[in-house]
């Protein structure tokens, strides 16, 4: 970034945040430097020596029950993937993983393919690949590979085909700076939240289920993949030590695997069990060291961090480091979840993904928890130091995503969706918008009749988190949303419902304590189901940093179902790389009124107020869009792929979809048809068209109106 940004921003601190945050950073880049000098110089790796003990510590509980609901035909294709190196993420679909295959590129525009390479047992194939201080460790650890094992190549980003380079220092790679590059390809993949499925196979093979695979197959491939990874990425080299959150996770990911393994009777040999604890630590230790905190930001990376922290130490010996690194995450994690989800319930990021991210994060390592106190009383003192509002905003996390998600069977999109998880459980095909699974894992502690009934089909989430906690059960929580609407003031969500109609809009802050990272010019936007059909959406975010216009343009008010001024937007960012992930809340959008049947909100984004009013009635939504700015107007309603749209001069519109058919009126406009696009998952786009009313005037008013009954 700048200098410029970081001087705008200090201007915009209070004196004594702005030295603390300077402080801060003065420490940590001395101490990076001082750790870079000796990265440079001596073997990253823990090597064995006689003075500790490398051993891993299983954790898991009953997943017998789990394993008892999990579609065996969606586990023997999947696992057959992960088992051929196959993976389907961030909209790559179905590709082989390995070195030296050319790709289809993004968008037609590709890099490479790199050099294919003959993977010794005795890894020289590893010489000129891994830096020299950590090459002898390296081939050591990759001499436990199996025979025949094909390696994986993990710094690459297997969309595009360009490939990073592990003998670069993780501090000195710069991301972000090629475009059509994608660094959070390798990032997904080696996070390797696959693992569970091959956990999950292994304890069906077991149980004799057909067209499995023996028994042996399954933990022998996830020695294998680790030992892999551990071979190829030798700590802080490569891109996969870049991020701290994706360290976090993958070490997660890691343990619960193995947890999952040991609970279903996998046997692991020794020297394996050796290697794994010590890159366990590995990863604990980078994590201590690297957090990405900050003293007045901290969002869903530093909570990634504390709990993949709290995973991987929970599952090293003990000794007073891995203890005060656990006490210290433990304790963040219970400081965090006020600070990062509303009293309401909501994350704080202005994203209705990233609320399931970082949900994700609180509840199974809550479960974790729980189930340490409850087998060992030393961990109890640990939760008695989490807080009323803790255990407040966890009740209501899940609460959040049930009243997000439409009766189209999705959630709303509102602000960012890079389709990002913590675990993948059960990592079969996933629709990134359906978030019941989120649900079903917080069941596992709450046990409430409404969430089992919402979640239904993901009570192996439910039973898994029940392994993880031992059982423990929380008392039931009232609704406190008032009947006939929902209402979310403090992350900007508001939903109405009468039959046909299920109606989310979106009006409220940017998130991020006013940094905007995640939060898109979506104010006064919705989203419309028509029973179980959703016809009217939001088009998603596509890819962050390979494309930056496309980045920007699914951010944009034109992309969202909300009044446009030409040439302007409800808020801005900087230009270049450092306005990415970042948005001034110009608009200050505020709701006005709200009731079972009525929304009225405003915003200032365009220098005069505008406002949008909402009536639901029987049959029929009613809009009223006022703006006293000069000029054309444009009122944007991007409709769901597949819509059969046919417009009717001067005033109508017919848009049928499924089940659905309706019609959009208006009195005051123009209709016309224009091209556009839908994500609903990062990575991924396909066509789809958009309805826009033009018109000059100050106020205009619309109608959707049901013609199924007509």
């Amino acid at each position: 970034m700048s200098l410029s940004h970081y001087f705008k921003k200090a201007l915009s601190m209070p004196p004594h945040v702005t030295i603390q945050k300077t402080i801060a950073k003065v420490r940590r880049d001395w101490g990076l430097s001082r750790e870079r000098k000796k990265d440079s110089r001596l073997p990253t790796y823990v090597l064995a020596s006689g003075q500790r003990t490398w051993a891993m510590t299983p954790r898991g509980g009953d997943f017998s029950k789990a394993l008892s609901f999990i579609p065996e035909g969606d586990l023997l294709e999947k696992s057959g993937r992960v088992l051929a190196h196959q993976f389907n993420l961030l909209g790559s679909g179905w590709v082989g993983v390995k070195h030296g295959v050319k790709r289809a590129g993004l968008e037609g525009k590709f890099f490479g393919p790199d050099e294919t390479v003959a993977a010794d047992s005795e890894g020289r194939w590893l010489f000129r690949r891994i830096n020299e201080k950590n090459s002898p460790e390296s081939q050591r650890i990759w001499g436990l590979v199996e025979q025949n094992y094909e390696p994986i190549d993990w710094q690459l980003d297997f969309k595009s085909g360009f490939r990073w380079d592990e003998k670069a220092l993780s501090r000195d790679i710069v991301y972000g700076d090629k475009p059509d590059a994608d660094v959070k390809v390798p990032w997904e993949l080696a996070r390797m939240q696959h693992l569970s499925c091959l956990a999950w196979a292994y304890g069906l093979s077991k149980d004799k289920a057909e067209g499995f695979e023996s028994p042996e197959v399954y933990p022998r491939e996830f020695r294998n993949q680790v030992l892999d990874f551990i071979a190829q990425n030798p700590p802080r080299y490569g891109v996969n030590w870049v991020c701290t959150m994706d360290v976090a996770i993958r070490v997660a990911n890691w343990v619960l695997a193995y947890d999952l393994f040991r609970s279903l009777g996998a046997p692991f040999d020794p020297v394996f069990e050796e290697a794994l604890a010590r890159s366990v630590y590995e990863h604990a230790h980078h994590i201590f060291n690297h957090l990405e905190w900050d003293p007045v930001l901290r969002g869903n990376h530093y909570l990634a961090d504390i709990a993949g922290l709290l995973w991987a130490t929970a599952h090293l010996p003990e000794n007073k480091e891995a203890a005060a690194w656990f006490s210290f995450a433990a304790g963040e994690l219970a400081k965090e979840v006020p600070l990062q989800f509303h009293a309401e319930g909501s994350n704080f990021e202005a994203s209705t993904s990233y609320h399931r991210l970082s949900a994700e994060m609180v509840v199974y390592s809550t479960a974790l928890l729980m189930g340490l106190q409850k087998n060992d009383a030393g961990f109890r003192e640990i939760l008695k130091s989490f807080t009323p509002d803790f255990w407040d905003r966890f009740r209501k996390m899940p609460r959040f995503t049930l009243n997000s998600t439409l009766a189209g069977g999705g959630v709303a999109q509102v602000g960012d969706n890079d389709s990002g998880r913590f675990f993948k459980l059960f990592p079969f095909e996933e629709n990134s918008l359906d978030h019941r699974h989120l649900v079903a894992a917080f069941n596992g502690l709450l046990n409430r009749e409404d969430f089992r009934v919402f979640a239904e089909g993901f009570e192996a989430e439910t039973e898994a988190v029940r392994g993880f906690s031992g059982g423990a059960v929380f008392e039931e929580l009232e609704d406190p949303a008032p009947k006939g609407g929902k209402t979310y003031p403090d992350f900007g969500l508001y939903r109405l419902q009468k039959r046909p109609w299920d109606l989310i809009i979106r009006c409220g802050p940017v998130g991020q304590k006013g940094n905007g990272g995640h939060a898109h010019n979506d104010q006064l936007s919705f989203e419309l189901s028509a029973g179980k059909v959703s016809l009217i959406v939001d088009p998603g975010t596509y890819v962050y940093t390979p494309l930056p216009e496309e980045r920007n343009r699914f951010r944009s008010t034109a992309m969202h179902n909300t009044l446009v001024l030409e040439g302007m937007e409800q808020n801005t960012w900087e230009p270049g790389p450092t306005g990415l992930f970042q948005m001034k809340d110009r608009a200050k959008a505020r709701m006005v009124q709200f009731d079972h049947k009525t929304f009225v909100g405003e915003h200032e984004g365009f220098g005069v107020i505008t406002r949008r009013t909402l009536n639901l009635k029987e049959g029929q939504l009613e809009g009223i869009d006022e703006c006293a700015h000069p000029g054309e107007k444009a009122i944007y309603f991007h409709l769901a792929p597949g819509c059969q749209i046919q417009l009717y001069p001067p005033g109508e519109v017919e848009v049928s979809l499924g089940s659905a058919f309706v019609k959009f009126t208006s009195k005051d406009a123009r209709w016309s048809l224009e091209n556009g696009c839908y994500s609903k998952a990062y990575g991924e786009k396909e066509p789809a068209h958009v309805l826009v009313l033009r018109s000059s005037a100050q106020s205009v008013a619309w109608k959707i109106q049901n013609r199924n009954n007509s």
